[in-house]
């Protein structure tokens, strides 16, 4: 189990050039990196505060898509993600692999990201950042990047291409680790899927406990292959498990989060491994937390 309290975690200004994913991307964005996993089953993921910055350093990114998956809560703000297309401040958007959104452009407000996938398809972590100076070298050996897009042209065609810098980026990282091309898979959703939680009625689901279910989303094959929304409400006597056949990531809007006798204010985020059980409980009344259960490839 890890838990994390937001106002404790450092934050840094992601800038182009730095040895991260995002920094091919322009921008000034404020980043927190809260939790993150590359485990034993294949899945990878990383879960990030982000604060926009308004002008130049404003954060841009063309018309993509991606290998992942992605969820974003807009704990702060309007959040754009598509030419007059926005996530409303405390609402959360589900992008499904292989979606295509965008161009963005955000200049103000906070978001929480989450990013997963399996197995190269999210890239984070040292198992990956050790192969990044390789991917690169190699892209910039046939190309450049200009205001988060990588831009090839073809030494015997001519033909020019271009392409959102990070999925080049992570394209080029599968490559270099694997030695196999990496092909981003169709798109099973024409859009990102758009969530207002408050639109939910919460309902009984033990003594002390209530829940909303967001929803459940089969981006891959198979029966236990769905990720999984809910939010929860705790009162003083309700116990809530994260069970161990799933892992799971969860985060309190509200204070008073108790796990193992420690009471945590708001905005702690919390990462159950597979075949861990964590036991969170209330030491107030009306405590509410969104839940995310990892898919399974089994």
């Amino acid at each position: 189990m890890d838990i994390v309290v937001a106002v404790e975690v450092p934050a840094y200004k992601q800038k182009p050039k730095q040895n991260e994913v995002g920094s091919v991307r322009p921008g000034g964005t404020i980043v927190q990196h809260l939790l993150g996993d590359d485990a034993p089953d294949g899945l990878n993921f990383r879960f990030l505060r982000s604060q926009f910055q308004s002008g130049a350093e404003a954060y841009d990114t063309p018309r993509h898509h991606h290998a992942f998956q992605q969820l974003r809560w807009a704990e702060s703000g309007d959040l754009n993600y598509a030419p007059g297309r926005y996530i409303p401040q405390g609402d959360l958007a589900y992008f499904p692999r292989g979606t295509w959104y965008g161009p963005q452009h955000k200049d103000t407000g906070i978001s929480v990201a989450l990013q997963l996938g399996f197995n190269g398809e999210q890239q984070s972590g040292e198992a990956w950042a050790r192969y990044r100076d390789q991917a690169m070298a190699n892209l910039e050996a046939r190309g450049h990047f200009e205001k988060g897009v990588y831009i090839e042209v073809d030494p015997e065609t001519g033909e020019r291409s271009e392409r959102d810098a990070v999925q080049a980026l992570f394209e080029a990282q599968y490559e270099a680790r694997t030695g196999q091309k990496w092909t981003t898979p169709a798109e099973g959703y024409e859009t990102p899927i758009l969530i207002h939680p408050e639109a939910f009625e919460y309902f009984y689901a033990a003594p002390g406990v209530e829940m909303r279910k967001l929803g459940n989303f089969f981006d891959h094959a198979g029966p236990n292959a769905d990720i999984r929304l809910s939010m929860l409400r705790l009162t003083e006597t309700g116990t809530y498990t994260f069970k161990p056949d799933r892992a799971q990531v969860a985060w309190s809007r509200t204070a008073g989060l108790s796990i193992e006798g420690t009471t945590y204010p708001e905005l702690t985020f919390v990462y159950s491994p597979r075949d861990e059980t964590v036991d969170i409980a209330s030491a107030v009344h009306g405590l509410e937390m969104y839940v995310v259960e990892f898919p399974r490839l089994d």
